[in-house]
């Protein structure tokens, strides 16, 4: 059997195979590997085994790692024993993931008293953005729905109480964003902001005045904060909670927008947690979601697929006894929702109604809510069908963590308790390790950082006569500065060159364009199935084919937002190795380069307004006969005649519509719609590339210059004071030292 050996390290995102004791050759897929989180390959890895040992399919594997990424492992080795392999899998634990983060604030702590390698960390926007990012405790979770889902009541057994109003009074027609905040009691405080960005007063807020406020058609958004009893507290993550309006659901059109931008963020990889109702399916607006969900799912890896909860709520209305079957329920979903090109869907069934009810004030609840508690509680007590969790694909630590919670066997029952494990899952496999992903790179900058200063003092510490040599070059360098990076010559050129957008923006926008196409064949498809339909009928085709193009307006909308952001970045990152290459050689101390966060162009193409009409020019008349009928045909003078019929008709004027002409009418606007959406956003991005590039320009006239004399001028004092230099070089040596020691007790914290 082949020994395989596999260490990752998902906090510094670094794997380590052995394959029979040996490393694999340098270049194969297996070395790709190394850089990338488990996620992004786990599920080929036993196939890529086999093909590097030439078709072997015996393993046994030694995996050292976190919990939850060795039972990612052990999925994937499951999938390859279905395929025929034979595996072994053995777990090496390593220390956990939540403590590890305490450990790197303290450290944070340790170089705020470093008050040189604190200037590092507080005046480098890369640096100080990653720690923003590493210790920010807010969790986001995303609750999508349609209506008719039972969306309310499951945030509102999240929180113990009826806070949301209920789906038959009023719905969600705006952004409601609940904060976890244990130290309010059982009260929720919120404020409303609207349309114009003013924010009301925070105060006290119930069901009457949330209902009162969501049907405020200038609400933007309603911010709450309270306990979210279904979530324990913790010391570095803070759960916000955003019911989110469903897409047939919204006074605000940017809403759905902003719901869709949610499901397509694949750089925060936010936790959706979807909610369908197991007895109605097939809305056109979730599927218009559903096709949302699964192209994202397919564009990542493991986590891409994580990331997305499906749970099928009001399982309660199951009856056994009536020969309904939940297992039965369960796959009509899956089947729904693979047609919607979700791939291998993993379904949670949840009753969030019974969870609702057994964590409200028992002296809050109503007649009608205790017999429906009583008669759900013997439902699901009493019938082994109705234990939810059976259902549910829950890996050995999530079971582990769900029997751990002191709940009633009922609740337990229920299914929700299941899914807000599967939350607490989520935050440890994925949200703490990249939280200490980007608190270990932000702390290697800095030291970096500090190591190049440290390290160019250190150099003053040589003999005089190559202090002479070294006063040469600084002159040298004051002359390259002359003829290097201020002259007319370069900034013209790199003008030029800045005109180009990157690459892989300028592949996304052909992408899209050819999504586009695609996308409107589709819509078209409507309208060949019959040459010619009713006004009524085409109507409807019509209707629908202007909401799929909304739809399709509002992602695209978001693609693009999302390119431009990733623009901004890639520009960025060109302008400053620029920096690197035409000014950093020239010496190591350089301020930061810190350049504008540009607006976003979503406020430029959104305005969408689609003319599809059926007017009095696509409806035209025809006879059409009906009503057929036998009428005698025979004459009394006729004997061969006699019993003959003949089938007579009537006659009407019938109203219809040439469907192939009226999709060329509707086509050419679409095209021309979205050419010009694509054509815009294409435009801004150039643009305003253009202005960085300016701004970059103008950071080397305006602040660079200075910068540069006050550090050439340091350098030249220190050659000429030998008091001078011997402090600074000692102060080199210490701080190079606390460094150093920094670094280690960061490699260890991080170490597997």
């Amino acid at each position: 059997m082949n020994k395989i050996y596999i260490e990752h390290n998902p906090f510094i995102v670094e794997t380590h195979f052995l394959i029979n004791g040996s490393e694999p050759a340098e270049g194969c897929k297996l070395s790709s590997y190394k850089e990338l989180r488990l996620q992004m390959w786990v599920e080929s890895i036993f196939e890529e085994f086999s093909r590097q040992l030439n078709g072997e399919t015996h393993f046994s594997v030694e995996f050292k790692g976190v919990e939850s990424d060795y039972m990612d492992i052990l999925d994937a080795a499951e999938a390859a024993r279905a395929d025929g392999m034979e595996i072994e899998v053995e777990w090496l634990p390593v220390k956990e993931v939540e403590h590890r983060l305490s450990e790197i604030q303290s450290l944070m702590e340790q170089a705020k008293q470093n008050p040189q390698f604190n200037e590092y960390i507080e005046n480098n926007e890369s640096v100080s953005k990653g720690f923003q990012e590493a210790f920010n405790r807010d969790f986001n979770l995303y609750v999508v729905a349609t209506m008719s889902s039972g969306k309310s009541t499951l945030i509102n057994a999240m929180l113990g109480q009826d806070l949301l109003p209920a789906a038959n009074e009023a719905t969600t027609a705006t952004i409601a964003q609940i904060t976890d905040d244990k130290t309010v009691g059982s009260q929720f405080m919120g404020r409303r902001i609207d349309a114009d960005s003013s924010v009301s007063e925070e105060v006290e807020v119930t069901s009457e005045l949330l209902k009162e406020w969501n049907m405020l058609s200038n609400t933007r958004q309603i911010d709450l904060r309270g306990d979210i009893v279904s979530m324990q507290e913790r010391e570095n993550v803070r759960l916000v909670l955003t019911d989110t309006p469903g897409p047939n659901n919204s006074q605000d059109e940017d809403h759905e927008r902003v719901t869709m931008s949610f499901i397509q963020d694949s750089y925060r990889n936010p936790l959706i947690l979807y909610v369908l109702n197991a007895s109605q399916l097939g809305i056109n607006d979730d599927q218009n979601l559903l096709r949302l969900v699964a192209q994202t799912m397919a564009r990542g890896g493991k986590q891409s697929k994580d990331r997305f909860i499906f749970a099928v709520n009001k399982m309660d209305n199951f009856d056994p006894e009536n020969g309904e079957n939940v297992s039965a329920a369960l796959e009509r979903v899956k089947a729904y929702l693979e047609n919607n090109g979700v791939p291998n869907p993993q379904v949670y069934p949840i009753s969030a109604n019974l969870t609702r009810l057994l964590r409200k004030n028992p002296d809050d609840l109503t007649r009608k809510e205790r017999g429906d508690l009583n008669t759900m509680t013997e439902l699901f007590l009493e019938e082994a069908s109705m234990n939810l969790p059976s259902y549910m694909p829950l890996t050995s630590r999530v079971s582990r963590a769900l029997e751990e919670r002191k709940i009633s066997s009922v609740e337990r029952r229920s299914g929700l308790p299941a899914v807000e494990v599967m939350i607490d899952e989520y935050i440890e496999k994925y949200t703490f390790p990249n939280r200490l992903k980007r608190a270990y790179d932000a702390l290697n900058q800095a030291i970096e950082k500090g190591m190049r200063e440290a390290e160019l003092t250190e150099q003053l510490e040589q003999d005089e006569q190559e202090l002479a040599l070294l006063n040469e070059q600084i002159e040298i360098l004051q002359q390259r500065r002359k003829e290097g990076a201020n002259t007319e010559s370069y900034k013209q050129e790199l003008r030029h060159r800045g005109k180009e957008l990157p690459q892989p923006i300028a592949n996304q926008f052909t992408q899209q364009m050819a999504k586009v196409s695609k996308e409107i064949a589709q819509i078209g498809a409507e309208f060949q199935k019959n040459q010619q339909e009713t006004p009524n009928i085409a109507e409807r085709i019509l209707d629908e084919a202007k909401r799929n193009a909304e739809f399709l307006h509002k992602e695209l909308v978001n693609d693009c937002e999302n390119a431009f952001q990733l623009s901004q970045e890639l520009i960025k990152k060109q302008l400053h190795d620029e920096y690197k290459q035409y000014i950093g050689t020239l010496f190591d101390d350089a301020r930061t380069l810190n350049l504008p966060v540009l607006q976003g162009l979503k406020e430029e193409i959104a305005d969408f307004s689609l003319n599809l009409n059926l007017n009095s020019q696509h409806v035209k008349s025809k006879q059409e006969r009906y009503n057929p009928r036998e009428v005698s045909d025979s004459s009394w003078w006729n004997p061969f005649s006699w019993g003959r019929t003949r089938t007579v008709w009537d006659y009407r004027d019938v109203k219809y519509v040439d469907m192939v002409p009226l999709w060329d009418e509707s086509r050419s606007i679409l095209q021309a719609d979205f050419m010009q959406l694509l054509d815009n956003a294409k435009k801004k991005t150039e643009q305003d590339k253009n202005k960085l590039v300016e701004s970059y320009l103008a950071f080397i006239d305006r602040e660079f210059e200075s910068k540069f004399n006050q550090i050439i001028d340091s350098l030249k004092e220190k050659l000429v004071n030998q008091e001078a230099r011997e402090i600074a070089i000692a102060q080199a040596h210490e701080q190079k030292a606390w460094i150093k020691q920094f670094k280690a007790q960061l490699d260890q914290t991080l170490s597997v």
